[in-house]
């Protein structure tokens, strides 16, 4: 036998072996995992804790499967430990385990963020997403609460694509971020329209984030054109909660917080400061000795040096002293129960927020509360009543009570005054205990403790009515729906005035000299604020419809308003709007909207204006050719659209007219009068005419066009992304004209001359998956937004570098800095700058003489930097899921941006002879042994040529905040259920931890150039959720 023959016998028999093995071990194993079958059991809940009913619950690869009863709970047969569940339920992302070895489970369904059927808000209605063809995002409430902060404009930072905030302080009550939608791209009033629940309000910044059930926000001229001219800027939509069918149930939610200051100022202390202030008399060419009351002399330093009499040679820090760096105490607390039958459903909430101020001092006298804080109660009450088969009615009712304290000053200029104060001024107290002062500085802590105080308290009250109309007996689809809303808000402002004895002590003598006065306090003052009310009447006919795969929506609207501001002439809008979706399939989109509306700041046949937009969409994934990459590509959408949307914002009302202004006796006061018959009639008082009337004035346009593409790659929607490009022209802006001749001695009409266009892009990108039994998520999202003026109505004659034409809306002007002059002879050669102020020696800024005449002016001013306004925005966020644990951090930055550092908050002492602080930088000043200084030689001169607006002193405001920090635990059935309840959870939170920025010393969210700000808050934050 040869060797072939028997190697292929022993392979024959090999493969017998491994056959019977194979057999062996799969018969084998199907009796192991027979033997293993048993039963296992659940509960299902949601983000927020609530148990979900009629959930799938699937064995993997069998039939094998249960439904989750009203309780969330599930009981299911398994016939192996290697088993998978797949749970799935409409509008939560699947989710799939692995059974092991346990026969209990509490699973936690997240919202499917990027369901097709996910139901958008859009104007005047609702939208399937996969339907929709206009630029929205949206934020669902769960967003809106997973980071509790005080006031909800803060929950949009960093989350919406498209979406500028700047939160501008920190005061309790005024902490509000201010709102752009994709930049600016007018000279007026650039905020966005705020709708609620159908009826235009004036913010939404004090709404508790426990009652608003979404939030969108409507960006291109497709979504907004149905506002026609108050649409120009964006729209933000916001829906609050309504009640559902089902047993009561009733959700409890408790925040308790610390408040710090995200950046607090370092400056030197006194002996520092001292001697840089030594150095700055000398480089203006006097004599410090001379100076400052022999306060520079070397026994006078030395003395501030060893810091051994604090009566003599103080040392105060006075931002340390008078602010509470450990922080202050924050609470919120929310309480809302809904339900309801097939009759009537409801939903009911209340809340309470109590913010508290920093300060130190505030305690020092009986029945005196002069510190910062801000209380506020919010009630909603949103009632939908089934009145027969085809008529609904819907009330909903609200309001808040808004209480905010202080002393004169907190919310700004107190800060300022802070850092004005030198160290070395005067003690805080005089030896024997009195409060010390020094004439013409008076000290910090009366401020506070002895100044009186105002308290101030507003009332918001709202009424929407809606009454639905099912029309389907007429035909399948129509409806028609007549809304009725009032709002009111009103107010006062308590003010409380005191006063206290201060003294200077002289040292030397021992003497003290009264300067501050005692007075008792007392009430002085109850200013009532100008109440506002508000009326609106809305009508709307809605028609939708399918045929086969043909679906149309179509509505008509009707809008009328009436706003009354205390006792001015009341303003009014009033309009029409039309828009028609068709679809085909799911698969090709279309809509037209229509706006015409009207305004009182227009003349008769120039008052009304029509609107129209279009849009198309394109569902690529949904055609047949797509079948074999559906599983790479399930969903594909294109996009576009272009429209034309107006805007009448601007500071004045009826801007048609010409405005006539009253001059009384002696130059403003007294009575109005012509003065016929006197020799001086501008002195005994008249009437003149201010501005020129202009009846051919009418509403600025804004041509908006937009591309998107919407994808989500893989199963599970593994990858989601979005993509926008847009484009604006913004024309006959609404402007006073600059070019008109003050020889005509009339400030010129309002006309249609400004022009700017305002272009970017924005994309929204999300990643969810696991390792193992660990769920990870990433989303993220960058916008940029870039506006160019093209017509500012710049005079006749201006230098093309000096026109507002050709830069961007609001980007600071001043001198380009070359670098610093390095000797005398450098000086000698450049042009001069004596003209701004002297002397000039080496060290100080050199200047660009822009327009070459050997001598520096305000010809020479040119654009510098950006603007305040950031051009990119960008967010990322990172968090991974474990049973019921969730971790999840943001960061948050924003770039293209700049921030002018003079005043108080960036030139050394201030920028004045007598007054300011310096700090680390102002030490690291040029001399010839430092000529790559960090900062310019040192003058006491408050008017130097150094101490202009220029490219050295403004500084960019770009940053990279670790937004918020957020630990998350969702409490085990088995816990809760214990004490009756159907969900409990717990959290840890931080917001705005830590900020990366080119800027010492202050916020570059927040900083002006005088530092006159409340800071920005760092806030940690404790609180739990319990539904019933």
């Amino acid at each position: 036998m040869n060797t072939e023959t028997l190697h292929f016998k022993f392979l024959k028999v090999f493969c017998c072996v491994l056959l019977l093995q194979l057999g062996w071990s799969h018969a084998l194993g199907a009796v192991t995992e027979a033997n293993q079958t048993r039963q296992i059991q659940g509960v299902i809940t949601d983000s927020q804790g609530e148990t979900l009913p009629g959930v799938n619950v699937l064995v993997k690869g069998t039939s094998i499967g249960a439904i989750s009863d009203i309780d969330g709970k599930f009981t299911l047969q398994v016939p192996s430990p290697k088993s998978v569940l797949i749970i799935s339920y409409i509008g939560y992302e699947t989710y799939e385990v692995i059974v092991g070895n346990k026969t209990s489970f509490n699973i936690v369904l997240e919202d499917q963020m990027n369901t097709l059927d996910e139901v958008v808000v859009v104007a005047y209605g609702s939208q399937k997403k996969q339907t929709v063809t206009g630029a929205v995002s949206m934020m669902k409430s769960s967003e809106l609460v997973a980071a509790p902060v005080a006031n909800v404009t803060n929950a949009l930072v960093g989350k919406l694509p498209g979406v500028v905030t700047q939160q501008p302080g920190g005061r309790p009550g005024e902490d509000a971020a201010t709102i752009l939608i994709r930049g600016k791209s007018t000279f007026n009033d650039a905020s966005p329209l705020i709708i609620i629940d159908g009826v235009e309000q004036e913010s939404f910044s004090q709404l508790d984030a426990n009652e608003i059930e979404s939030l969108s926000v409507l960006k291109d001229a497709s979504s907004t054109a149905v506002y026609g001219i108050r649409g120009a800027n964006g729209v933000i939509l916001i829906t609050t909660k309504r009640g559902k069918e089902g047993k009561p149930k009733i959700s409890v939610t408790a925040n308790w917080g610390l408040q710090r200051p995200t950046q607090i100022p370092e400056f030197l202390g006194s002996y520092e400061h001292l001697v840089l202030r030594k150095k700055a008399w000398e480089n203006d060419g006097k004599d410090p000795l001379q100076q400052d009351n022999g306060l520079l002399t070397d026994e006078s330093l030395e003395g501030f040096r060893l810091g051994e009499d604090p009566y003599r040679y103080p040392d105060v820090n006075w931002y340390d002293e008078m602010v509470n760096k450990r922080g202050a105490l924050q609470q919120q607390y929310n309480i809302n129960i809904s339900g309801g039958t097939k009759a009537v459903k409801y939903f009911i909430s209340l809340g309470y927020l109590n913010q508290g101020g920093m300060f130190k001092y505030t305690d020092l006298q009986k029945d005196y509360n002069p510190q910062v804080y801000y209380r506020r109660f919010n009630f909603r009450s949103n009632i939908d009543l089934n009145i027969n088969k085809y008529q609904t009615l819907s009330a909903n009712i609200s309001g808040r009570s808004g209480e905010m304290n202080g002393f004169k000053g907190a919310s700004g200029s107190y800060f300022q005054g802070l850092i004005a104060k030198e160290p070395w001024r005067h003690p805080i107290y005089n030896p024997d205990g009195s409060i010390a002062a020094v004439q013409g500085s008076g000290n910090p802590l009366t401020s506070i403790a002895y100044s009186g105080y105002e308290n101030s308290k507003t009332n918001y009250y709202d009424i929407v009515g809606t009454l639905h109309n099912d029309l389907s007996f007429i035909t399948n689809g129509l409806s028609f729906d007549m809304s009725i809303s009032f709002n009111n808000n009103f107010g006062s402002t308590k003010k409380y005035t005191d006063g206290i004895d201060t003294y200077y002590y002289e040292p030397n003598t021992g003497r003290y000299d009264q300067l501050g006065e005692d007075s008792p306090f007392r009430f002085s003052e109850d200013k009532k604020t100008d109440p506002m009310r508000r009326t609106n009447l809305q009508l709307k006919v809605g028609y939708g419809r399918s045929f086969g795969k043909h679906n149309i929506n179509s509505i008509l609207v009707y809008n009328q308003q009436k706003t009354t501001s205390g006792s001015s002439i009341p303003s009014a809008l009033m309009g029409y709007a039309a828009r028609v979706e068709y679809g085909f399939a799911d698969k090709y989109l279309g809509e037209v909207s229509l706006g015409y509306n009207g305004s009182e700041n227009f003349a008769k046949g120039h008052r009304f204006g029509f609107f129209p937009s279009g849009s198309l969409g394109y569902v690529i994934s949904e055609e047949a050719f797509m079948e074999k990459v559906k599983k790479v590509i399930p969903y594909l959408k294109v996009r576009g659209s272009v429209g034309l949307v107006g805007n009448d914002k601007s500071k004045d009302r009826f801007l048609y007219m010409g405005e006539f202004t009253g001059q009384g006796i002696y130059a403003g006061g007294g009575t109005p009068s012509f003065g016929f018959g006197t020799t001086n009639p501008s002195t005994n008082g008249g009437i003149y005419e201010k501005r020129n009337e202009n009846k051919l004035l009418t509403w600025e346009t804004a041509l908006k066009g937009n591309i998107g593409l919407e994808a989500r790659l893989f199963s599970n929607d593994l990858l989601s992304f979005t993509v926008d490009v847009f484009k604006e022209h913004r024309k006959d802006i609404l402007l006073q004209g600059r070019s008109t001749p003050q020889i005509i001695g009339l400030s010129s009409p309002y006309l249609n001359v400004g022009e700017v266009k305002n272009w970017g892009y924005e994309f929204e990108l999300s990643h969810r998956h696991h390792i193992g039994k660990v769920d990870y998520y990433i989303r993220g999202n960058y916008s940029f937004a870039r506006n160019e003026v093209i017509n500012y109505d710049d005079p006749a004659g201006t230098p093309d570098y000096q026109k507002i034409a050709g830069f961007r809306i609001d980007q600071f002007r001043g001198y380009q800095v070359l670098g610093f002059f390095q000797n005398a002879e450098d000086i000698k050669s450049s042009p001069d700058q004596t003209t701004l102020g002297g002397p000039i020696i080496p060290g100080d800024l050199k200047y660009w003489d822009r327009n070459g005449d050997g001598s520096l002016t305000d010809a020479d001013k040119v654009a510098i930097g950006y603007s305040r306004i950031p051009e990119i925005m960008y967010s990322i966020t990172p968090g991974i899921i474990w049973k019921g644990l969730e971790i999840s951090v943001q960061f948050q930055g924003a770039a293209h941006a700049s921030v002018l550092f003079a005043g108080n908050a960036g030139y050394e002492f201030g920028g004045g002879a007598g007054g300011g602080q310096v700090s680390e930088v102002h030490k690291n000043y040029w001399t010839p042994d430092n000529p790559n200084a960090a900062y310019p030689s040192l003058h006491m001169a408050a008017k130097h040529s150094n101490k202009n607006i220029n490219s050295f002193h403004l500084k960019s405001a770009d940053y990279i905040r670790l937004k918020n920090v957020q630990i998350t635990y969702s409490f085990p059935s088995k816990i809760y259920r214990k004490l009756g309840m159907t969900g409990l959870k717990a959290y840890l939170n931080g917001s705005n931890l830590y900020t990366w920025s080119k800027i010492d010393n202050f916020d570059p969210e927040t900083v002006n150039n005088s530092g006159e700000v409340y800071p920005q808050q760092s806030v940690y934050n404790f609180g739990v959720n319990i539904n019933f």
